[in-house]
């Protein structure tokens, strides 16, 4: 099996760039060949002109690769709102035409798109699912939106994100080498600074914290766009001594702020599928309080690996840190169950999960001719799938 794999550019932010390279090393391991490309790029301040060359010299790289190279899938990663819909419309009708199977994953879906009721978007949705052979999406709720909209379920499957799990320890010199209080609860809110997000959710929450007398430090990783409302917030309720903004920093030393800290506060809302801030911090067992969405709610149950809390519920979320940072004995069984979970999540299980899907797109004749369907089962059976 060969496979030519869409990847994000390096600087590119959000969940793709922390676990689609595991996969790629791990998928590298256990079949013959696998290629990278660029597909996706990280934010930059350019024009529309520059945003439209830079697709179609992606374009060209791929039609070159794969009418050269005799791949068999093609898998890209990207997601499922109205500037990737533009993208890949115009993307994959040139990589399927080259006889290599289209798996789309999609890092996200922005479910207001499965209904909108703009013509040309949603001729756009329909262009773009009859032309790719396969769906991937991070979550029974996406997978159930996109059936609902119509779309054929045989198309649609749902996948997960490698987690690398770590094998961090708790450093008891943590809070001093950061300049961070001793003996208090460590609050992390980890992610894209955007309003859905719910940093500012978590703000508020640590006023009221702050008013029944707690003790406690927020520390807020990421940056984005919302991160000056978060600031504001902040000197407005003046909680300046009560929350520190690390800005954005790498997985690896969000990972050491996670195997230090006292809990996850994530109370997101936004349209992701598999957060990765919650699941990396559930493989250094720390303690999570989000919202029941998507990918957290198919894998995360509560007491056992997380306390639900509703969105934009600033006082309620309050009332849930405060029920977590008083019961010891939930903190420690939370963490012990959550290293656990996520290792449901290692770089090999999930490598084969896909490999199993793209032998089910290989199989299927009524995607293909009859003379490429015959070939790809040759090819099969040339090529079973051995696992190292």
């Amino acid at each position: 099996m060969r496979i030519l794999v869409g990847l994000p550019e390096i600087g590119s932010r959000g969940g793709s760039v922390a676990c689609e390279p595991p996969f790629v090393k791990e998928l590298r391991r256990l079949v013959p060949y696998v290629e990278e490309q660029l597909y996706t790029y990280a934010e930059s301040q350019v024009g529309i002109t520059t945003r439209v060359l830079r697709v179609v010299r992606t374009v060209r790289h791929f039609r070159r690769r794969l009418r050269t190279g005799n791949f068999d899938v093609v898998h890209l990663n990207t997601s499922f709102d109205t500037k990737a819909l533009l993208r890949d419309c115009f993307t994959v009708p040139f990589l399927r035409s080259r006889g290599a199977k289209v798996f789309l994953k999609f890092h996200g879906s922005d479910g207001s798109l499965l209904e909108t009721k703009d013509p040309l978007l949603a001729l756009m949705r329909r262009w773009l699912f009859s032309r790719a052979d396969g769906i991937g999406v991070l979550s029974l709720e996406e997978r159930a939106n996109f059936v609902r909209a119509g779309f054929s379920e045989e198309k649609i499957f749902v996948v997960s994100n490698v987690v690398d799990g770590n094998k961090l320890v708790r450093d008891p010199n943590f809070a001093g080498r950061r300049s961070l209080p001793q003996g208090v609860p460590l609050l992390l809110f980890s992610g894209r600074f955007i309003p859905e997000k719910g940093v500012c959710d978590v703000i508020h929450a640590c006023h009221v914290l702050r008013e029944r007398g707690r003790e406690f430090m927020l520390v807020c990783l990421g940056d984005g766009p919302a991160r000056r409302e978060a600031e504001s917030e902040v000197t407005r309720l003046n909680l300046q001594n009560y929350v520190r903004f690390v800005g954005h920093i790498s997985e690896e030393e969000a990972n050491v702020f996670y195997a230090n800290g006292s809990a996850l506060v994530f109370p997101t809302y936004h349209y992701e599928g598999f957060p990765m801030t919650i699941f990396n911090a559930a493989a250094a067992g720390l303690p999570i309080i989000t919202t029941r969405i998507r990918a957290a709610a198919d894998y995360l149950q509560e007491p056992e690996n997380c306390l639900w809390v509703a969105p934009r519920r600033p006082h309620i979320l309050a009332d849930k840190i405060i029920d977590l940072l008083e019961n010891a004995e939930l903190q420690r069984t939370m963490s012990d169950n959550n290293k656990i979970l996520a290792a449901r999540f290692s770089p090999t299980t999930v490598t084969i999960e896909y490999l199993k899907v793209y032998e089910q797109l290989l199989n299927r004749r009524n995607s293909s001719t009859p003379d490429q369907a015959a070939n790809n089962e040759g090819m099969l059976a040339g090529e079973p799938l051995e696992v190292t």
